[in-house]
């Protein structure tokens, strides 16, 4: 099945074209050339496979947690080629995609344990899930709903021998030598595309679908134009 799949929920972004074994990658490095970088990126990433974006029969998008700007890119654009070519559309949790790559990376230290996955909220705060084992998904995971808390609390609250991965891990880098019982994991934890889009195979071949114009992107905290209005 020929698929996009498009990652722009944080600062560093990626996109993937995948048909078969066969896997192109493109980075997209800064949050602020998401929207100048990811149509082109998804232009090249195909044609290294030999087809164009309205050929692809599934699309996969990060739906959140993630950057107010950034989701809405990826979001929209991942709707739009699916409406334009008629393709399958499904959003991927960034929680479950991180969670998938990381139980890969650490093999066996991993296993059938739930993985804390973190994001960096800003103000000094976590958005947190926990993403656990569940063979009875299709994905093999499912995701708790996340929640804003300030580093510390989470911190000193987070269950004994954790794992935790994710790009929030940079927020407590300072303080995480008083928790050394915590498996942190390497690399920045960030959802690559090629694991949002095996993710979304899983869930294709098993019937699963998003309507374009119910998909909506699931932020870690409201707009600042949000917060004003409720204040």
């Amino acid at each position: 099945m020929k698929t996009l799949a498009i990652d722009t929920s944080q600062a560093a972004g990626s996109v993937a074209a995948v048909d078969g074994e066969r896997v192109a990658r493109r980075l997209l490095p800064t949050a602020v050339e998401h929207a100048r970088l990811l149509s082109g990126a998804l232009v090249a990433a195909a044609a290294e496979l030999g087809w164009t974006p309205a050929a692809a029969e599934l699309v996969a998008v990060v739906r959140g947690p993630g950057s107010f700007t950034g989701l809405r890119v990826g979001v929209t654009t991942a709707k739009a080629i699916a409406w334009a070519s008629g393709a399958r559309l499904l959003g991927v949790s960034a929680g479950e995609a991180i969670a998938s790559a990381t139980a890969a990376a650490l093999g066996p230290a991993a296993a059938d344990v739930p993985i804390e996955v973190v994001f960096d909220a800003g103000r000094g705060d976590l958005f947190a899930c926990t993403a656990a084992p569940a063979p009875q998904s299709v994905s093999g995971w499912r995701t708790s709903p996340g929640f804003l808390v300030n580093a510390e609390h989470w911190l000193a609250g987070v269950g004994t021998a954790a794992v935790v991965a994710g790009p929030g891990l940079a927020v407590v880098a300072d303080v995480r030598g008083r928790r050394p019982d915590l498996l942190m994991a390497t690399g920045d934890g960030l959802p690559l595309a090629e694991a949002v889009a095996a993710i979304a195979l899983l869930r294709a071949v098993a019937g699963e679908a998003d309507a374009p114009e119910t998909l909506v992107p699931e932020y870690i905290r409201p707009s600042y134009a949000e917060e004003s209005r409720r204040a």
